[in-house]
């Protein structure tokens, strides 16, 4: 489905501004070499080397490994802050990627979010990301429904609390089977819960995948996404190596769009350089 009301050329010529856009640091994808959080070792820290890299803001995945009050004490010592978190997810190691749409999973789903909500206020993160999962079996006949009823619970849960909920279309590719696998669902799905602090995660790398959507496509409803993220397509690597995506056009229609989104890295280091932030006009 294509929205475009402009060309690609007038709608950068009508814009009246631009704006830095802030990138943060995926501590979950990025520096996978050291542990998330050294309690002993500061050096061995993830937030120790996203913030000698340069960056201000991070964001993690899966923080549920370490105590949420020991992630607040490693950022604020190296002067970092948390944006975005993702809600317990349930047993990943198992392979679970959310229980958001999983009937099977309904007390457990109440739980994770009042954990994530512990995990979220700790470090002062307004937003947090609900996955849906890959239903199978008995689940996969309620899955629809039980999403919408779980999300309107989280985004109100959330709400309640000064927090923002996403949700997050993510393609085959990187998880076959998940529930939540297109943006016309996604808008649908807001559509039904018509709940103030819910929002879309937009992630180019499986947007690229899902829809193959340009700028243009995205511009009538940029207001309900609530978080970007990057990756180039298909290896995942940083937005400036070799891929499908244009990013350099990318970031320009996020500069002209008068919203103050922050650019989530989610990506896994091919250069281990952070060079194409200034090379996209971006900043920390």
């Amino acid at each position: 489905v294509v929205f475009s009301f402009f060309s690609r050329k007038n709608y950068f010529l009508k814009a009246n501004f631009t704006q830095k856009m802030r990138v943060a640091a995926n501590l979950t994808m990025m520096y996978t070499d050291v542990p998330l959080l050294s309690r002993f070792e500061k050096k061995l820290c993830r937030y120790v080397r996203a913030a000698a890299d340069g960056f201000k803001l991070v964001e993690v995945a899966l923080p549920y490994s370490e105590k949420a009050e020991d992630l607040k004490k490693a950022a604020d010592y190296n002067g970092l802050k948390h944006v975005l978190i993702n809600a317990v997810p349930g047993n990943w190691e198992g392979g679970q990627r959310g229980i958001a749409a999983l009937s099977s999973e309904k007390n457990r789903f109440k739980e994770s979010i009042d954990t994530s909500i512990h995990y979220a206020k700790t470090l002062q993160c307004k937003k947090v990301h609900v996955m849906a999962g890959v239903p199978t079996g008995s689940d996969l006949v309620s899955a629809a429904t039980v999403f919408v009823v779980n999300i309107g619970y989280a985004a109100e849960k959330l709400r309640e609390n000064g927090l923002e909920c996403l949700i997050e279309p993510i393609c085959p590719a990187a998880v076959p089977g998940y529930h939540l696998n297109s943006y016309e669902q996604a808008h649908e799905i807001m559509s039904v819960i018509n709940a103030p602090n819910l929002f879309i995660q937009f992630d180019l790398f499986h947007a690229a995948q899902l829809a193959n959507l340009s700028p243009m496509d995205v511009t009538k409803w940029k207001d309900s996404i609530g978080h970007i993220q990057v990756a180039q397509v298909p290896a995942r690597g940083e937005p400036d190596t070799e891929g499908t995506v244009d990013y350099g056009e990318w970031f320009e229609w996020m500069k002209s769009s008068g919203k103050d989104w922050v650019i989530g890295c989610e990506y896994k280091p091919v250069t281990k350089s952070v060079e194409w932030v200034k090379k996209y006009g971006l900043d920390f």
